[in-house]
């Protein structure tokens, strides 16, 4: 049975050992690297997350989500009708970020449309219907940190 936890902390381990020096240098290093529990408790009291795009013709989109993580999974649900929707068809590759008080983390992997899950959503501001699809995340690297000791 596979165990979440653990397979989020190999990830982590992963990402930090193939980091790159200047990952090494700011995120990825022992004093600082969150654990898996820490990471998961991080990413859940976190309010929103940047999630980053790439368009057709390789532009970039950054755009506020709310995502749920469970082991190497992200999920979350965006509206039918935007931008990082037609980015996913074009490129499933994506990023993640969130930080406060000196913690941070940061978060790669590719990204599928959930067969099945657009569903109505509650009208905007226009009070036009509105339609939402789930998306998950498979975890590609993971770097999350701490916030330094205060001294």
């Amino acid at each position: 049975m596979a165990d979440p936890l653990a397979d989020l902390q190999a990830l982590i381990d992963t990402s930090t050992r193939t980091a790159t020096a200047s990952v090494a240098e700011s995120i990825a290093f022992p004093d600082r690297q969150m654990t898996a529990g820490e990471l998961v408790a991080f990413w859940r009291d976190a309010r929103m997350m940047a999630m980053a795009t790439v368009g057709p013709q390789g532009q970039p989109h950054v755009a506020p989500v709310h995502s749920e993580i469970d082991g190497t999974t992200l999920r979350l649900v965006i509206y039918d009708d935007t931008v990082r929707r037609l980015d996913l068809h074009a490129n499933p590759r994506v990023a993640f970020t969130t930080w406060k008080d000196g913690a941070a983390a940061i978060v790669y992997g590719r990204a599928r449309e959930v067969p099945g899950s657009l569903r109505d959503a509650r009208p905007g501001r226009s009070g036009l219907p509105r339609k939402v699809v789930t998306i998950e995340v498979a975890l590609t690297r993971v770097y999350a940190m701490r916030a330094p000791e205060r001294t």
